[in-house]
């Protein structure tokens, strides 16, 4: 990596978890001192910082907690999964309990403190498009000890930057598009170091961005690899992957390992691995994906998920995740983690690297249509009968679908190598800026952030575009007409949304 850029300060951020706070004014002349140039809201008006005090414990002390708890029973949806019934407390614990004279007592010491963090940045300029970025990240803060989360994603970082770093010293490489690498801070009190990042370089990013990759933790297990993505990265994942081996099975590749645990079956492709949406908030992609619409992707090595339902390692956030812990248990010898290096290395020199972009837009228009049957199959029926028509929906995707293939048939079949450079530049700014056009910044008013309009999060669980998903299920638990009147707004900027990015993709006149 080279070196003279490798410190970005992010901006002094307020702690997002406090309970004992100084003085207004203390704290509102310790804003002003240290950040003379950017704007805080005052401290009398900020929201969202809970007033009851928080305190992870252990499932064995809470369950000695809550199974003596007295009182009425709680309803059936505040039910937990201890084996017992979870009552109020009202007040206090069961008569008969050994604890029936008992009192809690809770000590937090979270303080309202205004403090640095710093997002560690490294650059390796490109030979032909510098202006082009190709960025990898991975966050650095960690609740406790960290050895999975983070540690196990920096530690991929930090080999992919060696091996990069030493072929550039050695004047063997240099990638044609910058690549840019992110040690972010502060993610765990609210991905606050990428935000930051995306916020003040909102302009830069947005305009020259091709994709992000994220790798957070990059092993929960040593089963098979797990991929989180947009459908354009859907098929350069599954050819990294392809020239990986499989961890302990010579014989195999990552691909063909993957493909045996998570998989589904694609009109254009048949069986292939099961990639999963980039729909929520739970990394640093987030900021790259709702905020600038960038092209992103999450890799990781996981568990057999056809065994277990488990969302997590079990350690996670615990003073259990240690570096022994993950030798010992989550992947002895460390091949998982070498695996998902060299599949995301990979991904990232082929982004970096290859004359044309390897995104694909026809994979998008699959994905597209699979929403809109759900969709149709969901809402249809109870629209038509508020004479909201899915018609222009279907149209866009449509047009969507023929778009795409139009664009990939040009691709395909022409000898772009000897074709006039700004000519593959037009090409490589249509693929790379295609999640842009599916950005809103009026469609989700009431969730800051959110304003890609395919992957924005959802509160409705349905496997379909998020706002139409969410304004329905609210339409149809109130019947009010504002909220029916709402679910044909969203329908609309949904509609609009792909008719606009499908017209990126046709030639341009």
């Amino acid at each position: 990596m080279e070196r003279g850029r490798t410190l970005e300060q992010a901006p002094n951020v307020l702690a997002r978890r406090t309970r004992r706070q100084p003085p207004v004014s203390q704290l509102t002349s310790s804003l002003l001192t240290k950040n003379m140039g950017t704007y805080r809201i005052p401290v009398e008006n900020i929201t969202g910082i809970p007033t009851i005090p928080i305190q992870p414990i252990g499932f064995e002390d809470a369950y000695v907690l809550i199974s003596q708890l007295g009182g009425e029973a709680a309803p059936a949806d505040w039910q937990g999964g201890f084996n017992c019934t979870y009552n109020f407390g009202g007040p206090g614990f069961k008569p008969a309990s050994e604890f029936k004279d008992s009192d809690v007592k809770l000590e937090v010491f979270n303080y309202a403190e205004l403090r640095n963090s710093s997002n560690v940045m490294g650059i390796i300029r490109g030979s032909v498009e510098p202006d082009r970025y190709v960025i990898y990240g991975n966050h650095r803060d960690s609740w406790v000890h960290g050895a999975i989360d983070p540690s196990s994603g920096t530690s991929v970082m930090l080999e992919v930057t060696r091996v990069l770093g030493r072929m550039l010293k050695q004047g063997r490489w240099r990638p044609r598009r910058s690549i840019i690498f992110g040690s972010w801070g502060a993610e765990e009190f609210g991905l606050i170091g990428s935000a930051e990042y995306t916020e003040q370089y909102y302009t830069k990013l947005s305009e020259r961005t091709v994709a992000y990759i994220n790798v957070d933790i990059s092993v929960f297990a040593n089963a098979t690899l797990r991929a989180l993505a947009m459908p354009s990265v859907q098929n350069l994942i599954f050819t990294a992957a392809k020239q990986v081996k499989a961890p302990g099975l010579d014989s195999m590749s990552v691909y063909d390992n993957w493909i045996r645990y998570s998989n589904r079956t694609s009109p254009a492709y048949g069986t292939i691995p099961r990639v999963r949406y980039l729909s929520g908030a739970g990394s640093d992609y987030a900021g790259f994906v709702h905020y600038l619409g960038i092209t992103s992707m999450d890799i990781a090595y996981t568990y057999d998920q056809t065994k277990t339902k488990a969302r997590i390692y079990p350690a996670y956030h615990t003073a259990y995740d240690t570096f022994d812990y993950a030798s010992r248990y989550i992947d002895p010898g460390f091949t998982s983690h070498q695996a998902v290096a060299r599949t995301a290395g990979n991904v990232l020199l082929r982004l970096a690297d290859s004359l044309l972009l390897p995104l694909n837009c026809s994979d998008y228009a699959e994905s597209l249509e699979g929403y809109l049957a759900t969709a149709v199959e969901l809402y249809q029926t109870a629209l038509t009968s508020h004479s909201i028509s899915m018609e222009p929906l279907k149209s866009a995707v449509v047009l969507f679908r023929s778009a795409a293939t139009q664009l990939d048939q040009f691709i395909h079949g022409s000898d772009l190598a000897n074709e006039i450079p700004l000519k593959v530049r037009r090409i490589n700014d249509q693929l790379m800026l295609l999640d842009r056009a599916f950005l809103d910044p009026q469609a989700f008013p009431e969730k800051y952030g959110f304003r890609h309009v395919i992957w924005a999060s959802s509160s409705a669980g349905k496997a379909t575009f998020p706002g139409l998903a969410d304004a329905f299920a609210r339409a149809s638990s109130s019947g009010l007409a504002r909220d029916w009147a709402t679910a044909h707004h969203q329908l609309s900027i949904l509609s609009q949304a792909i008719e606009g990015a499908a017209h990126t993709l046709l030639d341009v006149i």
